[in-house]
């Protein structure tokens, strides 16, 4: 800490005084840099001012608080004040009310407490500091507008090991991601340190992920899928952008969301890598995609149940009985639904150009309603 650097005690201090007011009978007092009592067992102490604790914090020492003392300073009651000093700098005081002869064998102990929780919340700060520099750092390398230069030199200062890392993951939910979320992510990272996982917005993750086979990463990935369903009873959507170097993951990134429009279409894990038609059909002039959809299945835009099942009909390989099976419906029941596509569409949907184009206007329509 050192310097100028200021310590909040108030933030930790009334978990101080629980902790140590269930463990001793004594009144405890938590007392801040500047003389103020910030937390206490005895409630009618609290915001006090305590004239020994500036006393112990500018002396670095233990101070029995006797009778005398009691009376001489101003807010002071018998008792022990132990200042509490991280890397020789005094951020506050812990009091012990009562006979100093007889709470003496306390200090050690309310000490070492006290001490335990300060430096496991610098700790924490200190990682939740990093961890902001850290999604900073992803921003700007992600965004791809900062210089390149500036981003190797804030790769070192963040001890980034560039060569580890080499995809990005996108992971959406269909809702917020509420504590228990974030509690899950954090028990991933601590499992999988080499893994980092930001939470890009309310509902969205990105996954900075190490260099491994494909193989293993689906296997993670159906895994982590899994997890996150089970956990919220909803249909998660994962996009894998493609392996590139650590300073042109900008580029694994746009690839990332592009599969991802395809997996919510889909509702599946979609790697960018295995896209064709998908791919191409993804940075069309709104517009014109929709003049194109207008023209092709205009007729048909009302009636979501046709168009998934000429979507069926259009992507099979078998007979009509088993795409009839696959939407639970008659073999007689899909024979006149899609003679009242083709009555609506004004064309025949058995020839291959027309069902080329029946495709893509289903796929483009798809990917409208995704986004």
């Amino acid at each position: 800490m050192g310097g100028g650097t200021m310590f909040d005690l108030q933030i930790i201090g009334t978990k101080i005084v629980r902790e140590l007011g269930e463990l001793i009978d004594q009144n405890v007092v938590v007392i801040d840099h500047n003389g103020f009592i910030i937390a206490s067992t005895d409630m009618s102490r609290m915001n006090q001012f305590h004239e020994g604790a500036l006393i112990a914090m500018k002396n670095k020492e233990v101070m029995h608080m006797t009778k005398e003392l009691s009376v001489q300073l101003k807010g002071v009651r018998e008792g022990l004040v132990m200042p509490l000093v991280i890397e020789d700098t005094s951020i506050g005081v812990i009091g012990v009310t009562g006979q100093p002869v007889e709470i003496e064998k306390y200090g050690k102990l309310v000490q070492k407490i006290t001490q335990f929780f300060v430096e496991d919340f610098l700790m924490h700060r200190k990682k939740e500091r990093e961890t902001k520099m850290f999604e900073l750092f992803l921003l700007d390398l992600l965004n791809g507008q900062v210089n390149q230069l500036l981003l190797e030199q804030r790769a070192e200062m963040l001890n980034i090991d560039t060569e580890l890392y080499n995809r990005i993951i996108i992971i959406q939910l269909n809702r917020r991601i509420d504590e228990k979320g974030v509690d899950y992510l954090r028990a991933i990272q601590i499992i999988h340190p080499q893994l980092h996982i930001f939470q890009w917005s309310f509902d969205k993750l990105v996954l900075l992920v190490p260099n491994i086979t494909r193989i293993h990463l689906e296997q993670t990935l159906h895994s982590f899928n899994r997890k996150l369903i089970k956990l919220y009873d909803e249909d998660i959507f994962i996009g894998v952008g493609n392996s590139h170097s650590f300073f042109e993951l900008n580029e694994s990134y746009n690839e990332a969301n592009i599969a991802l429009t395809v997996a919510i279409e889909n509702r599946q894990i979609v790697f960018e890598e295995d896209l064709k038609l998908e791919l191409l059909l993804s940075d069309l002039d709104e517009q014109k995609v929709g003049h194109f959809i207008g023209r092709t299945i205009g007729s048909l835009i009302e009636e979501e149940e046709l168009i998934y099942n000429l979507e069926m009909w259009l992507k099979s390989k078998g007979g009509l009985q088993e795409i009839a099976d696959a939407l639970h419906i008659h073999k007689n029941t899909l024979k006149y639904r899609l003679k009242k596509i083709e009555k609506l569409l004004k064309i025949d949907i058995n020839n291959n150009e027309n069902k080329l184009e029946l495709m893509i206007a289903i796929l483009l329509f798809r990917k409208r309603k995704s986004v």
